[in-house]
């Protein structure tokens, strides 16, 4: 998981691994306690620009920043590894890979969509409110011919 090494290089996270706090603020609906989710959210803060746009753009990265971000009933960890070793075991479990047979590189074989869809009113799927923390993602691998859904929609639901 090299691509996060960059959060260590950045005090982002310490050498022990705990993500380095922050006075609170909010990024709605989000509260920032850490400079973990300040990285994550907060396009002016002075270390954003760590993870390019095209970084951010990645599925590992988009994997990453759906469970730091969490639900809206959630409990954030205070370690970095907790988030990275999800991230790296839902990757394996939704991604092909192959190894390429001359030059031994890893290939991923799968292709990764995130969905929206549209109805006369606007929005419908994955709900008809839009949320950062709202979404559905379509892994397909074309070789096995699965498909595999991730979805989530932000919130609680109705609680009676």
């Amino acid at each position: 998981m090299s691509f996060f090494r960059r959060l260590y290089n950045e005090d982002i996270v310490r050498d022990s691994g705990h993500i380095a706090k922050c006075l609170d603020s909010f990024c709605d609906p989000f509260l920032i306690s850490d400079e973990l989710r300040k990285v994550l959210l907060v396009e002016d803060s002075e270390k954003y620009e760590i993870f390019s746009q095209p970084d951010r753009e990645e599925f590992l990265f988009c994997l990453f920043k759906h469970f730091c971000l969490g639900g809206a009933l959630c409990q954030y960890e205070d370690e970095l590894n907790p988030y990275l070793e999800t991230t790296k075991l839902i990757y394996k479990d939704l991604v092909s890979v192959r190894k390429h047979p001359q030059t031994k590189e890893i290939q991923i074989t799968s292709f990764i969509f995130k969905v929206t869809a549209y109805d006369s009113v606007g929005l419908c799927y994955p709900s008809t409110k839009s949320h950062e923390q709202t979404f559905s993602y379509f892994i397909v691998d074309p070789i096995k011919r699965h498909l595999h859904v991730l979805y989530h929609r932000y919130g609680v639901g109705e609680m009676s």
